[in-house]
């Protein structure tokens, strides 16, 4: 179980995207029929610097702008912190769309 205090007044329901295959989709091999949205910058702990291609869903911002007027908005992954923090920040560049993050 998950406590999570919220952070908008008012609002009485959280709402909680996966960020992985949901909202975005890591392309680990470069296909050429079907390039990447987008190639991000992920350092892992070990220090070794990787730029892999991500795919962002169609119309996530205006789903994530739309969510945020009807709930608290949290988003989930079972990746690591050091990967998930880097494709959240593309998503959410201004960090209004999420009020919670979950690792």
């Amino acid at each position: 179980m998950v406590d999570l205090p919220f952070a908008k007044t008012g609002t009485k329901k959280l709402l909680i995207f996966d960020l992985d295959e949901t909202l975005a989709h890591c392309v680990r091999k470069e296909k050429s029929d079907s390039p990447s949205d987008v190639y991000l910058p992920i350092t892992m702990k070990s220090g070794r610097q990787l730029n892999p291609g991500f795919n962002i869903r169609p119309q996530t911002r205006e789903l994530l702008e739309f969510a945020n007027k009807h709930f608290e908005v949290a988003v989930f992954t079972a990746s690591h912190k050091f990967y998930a923090d880097v494709v959240i920040d593309y998503i959410d560049p201004e960090g209004t769309f999420f009020q919670h993050r979950l690792y």
